[in-house]
């Protein structure tokens, strides 16, 4: 029965892909990331393909049938983390950009596939001694397949661990990257691949448990059924919110251009970030004049949606050199610089009005009520409801705009 189960999950598995392949191709708009999350749904089916038609492989009968369903196994189990690492890096790029020397992330399933090729072309006694579980080879040609297979079938635990330590870095960096472009980044933060990444720790459990299962036939009241559930779970969530991105570091329309943010080391220093522009020292105190009128005359910090190509489109100028003026001239990113006016708007409404803290922060501009807690902390040191206590109905109004920007 619980073989039954098992493909089940593995038929529906790829269907699952099937469909997700198909709304990809489908999209013109995005089209490298949606080929990206294509290839790693394709990998995805590829690999549950041997259990999902197990029964039926078993009815044929072949010398060369069982080493290309071992290989066709192997190859794309060491291609699942790297093709979702090349997901989210395609994602979370600005311009869609792949990750370079991709061959290095092939390495692994490139010894697979060669190993593969060596059982198909290895005779078929040997082969088939190779296969078996009865009696194993102890030296020679066979011994050294043995060897070799099973090493890259345990390479597939401390790979996946890898990929999920480089996506989890990828996405804290990613993190600090959406505050150079937007002023409210909660919807744009890809909490969802942290879901997946906790998802994918308990499938890499799961499999090790399968494995010790193997290993240990004693253990082998754990069904095998309730383990695959994981890994379904894990790929459907994939799935569903995979289907649904967009590069948020990509321009909002087609007029729009992108965004240099440079290394993670450019970013922290500015050094060389715009070490290239073209933007003089008086063009970008001129611009910074331009940025802080937009927010104290036209209140565009009000708008939570505000965007640094909202901003660029408003003023007239080059997203680059805004980004480049902020950070050089004002010394702040896009995220603070925004915030900052909000939070001063904010502490005035605060010592000068009865609303209600929720109403003053989506009348500032922040769109979730711990966003504007968390930013008003930061720049004032006390929550939103104690600055309130501390000030009486006529102080506030003076000078408050002023000591929150020369902070």
């Amino acid at each position: 029965m619980d073989q039954i189960i098992v493909e089940w999950i593995s038929t529906a598995t790829i269907a699952i892909a099937l469909f997700g392949i198909g709304f990809c191709l489908m999209h013109r708009q995005y089209q490298r990331l949606n080929r990206s999350f294509a290839a790693f749904l394709f990998v995805v089916a590829l690999n549950n393909a041997p259990v999902a038609f197990a029964r039926l492989f078993d009815l044929v009968q072949g010398d060369l049938f069982a080493p290309i369903i071992v290989t066709v196994w192997m190859c794309s189990a060491l291609c699942l983390a790297p093709s979702l690492w090349i997901y989210v890096f395609t994602l979370t790029s600005t311009a869609q950009r792949r990750p370079e020397h991709l061959y290095r992330h092939l390495m692994l399933p490139a010894l697979a596939a060669l190993s593969g090729l060596a059982l198909l072309f290895t005779p078929s006694d040997i082969a088939a001694a190779v296969l078996s579980a009865d009696k194993l080879p102890t030296s020679g040609w066979p011994l050294f397949l043995i060897v070799s297979i099973g090493l890259l079938e345990l390479a597939i635990f401390p790979q996946m661990a890898l990929y999920l330590f480089l996506i989890v870095r990828r996405l804290l960096l990613f993190r600090r990257r959406l505050k150079d472009v937007y002023a409210s980044t909660e919807e744009h933060e890809l909490r969802w691949i942290y879901v997946i990444g906790v998802l994918g720790i308990l499938f890499w459990v799961a499999q090790l448990v399968l494995l010790a299962i193997a290993m240990e036939p004693e253990w082998a009241s754990i069904p095998a059924a309730l383990l695959n559930l994981a890994g379904i779970a894990l790929f459907s969530a994939t799935t569903l919110w995979g289907l649904r991105q967009r590069p948020p570091l990509m321009p909002e329309g087609e007029e729009d251009e992108p965004v240099e943010l440079g290394t993670s080391a450019a970013h922290e220093t500015g050094a060389t970030k715009y070490g290239k522009s073209a933007l003089s020292a008086e063009a970008s105190t001129r611009l910074a004049r331009k940025l802080r009128a937009a927010m104290e005359i036209d209140h565009l910090h009000r708008d939570p949606n505000l965007s640094l190509w909202a901003l660029a489109r408003h003023i007239g100028a080059s997203p680059n050199y805004i980004s480049q003026t902020l950070n050089e001239v004002i010394g702040e990113s896009f995220f603070d610089f925004v915030n900052g006016y909000r939070v001063a708007e904010a502490m005035k409404l605060l010592s000068t009005s009865d609303e209600t803290v929720l109403a003053i922060a989506y009348e500032v501009g922040f769109n979730a009520r711990s966003s504007f807690y968390n930013a008003f902390k930061r720049v004032t040191g006390q929550t939103p409801t104690s600055y309130r206590k501390t000030m009486s109905p006529r102080e506030g109004m003076d000078d408050v705009d002023s000591e929150v920007r020369t902070t």
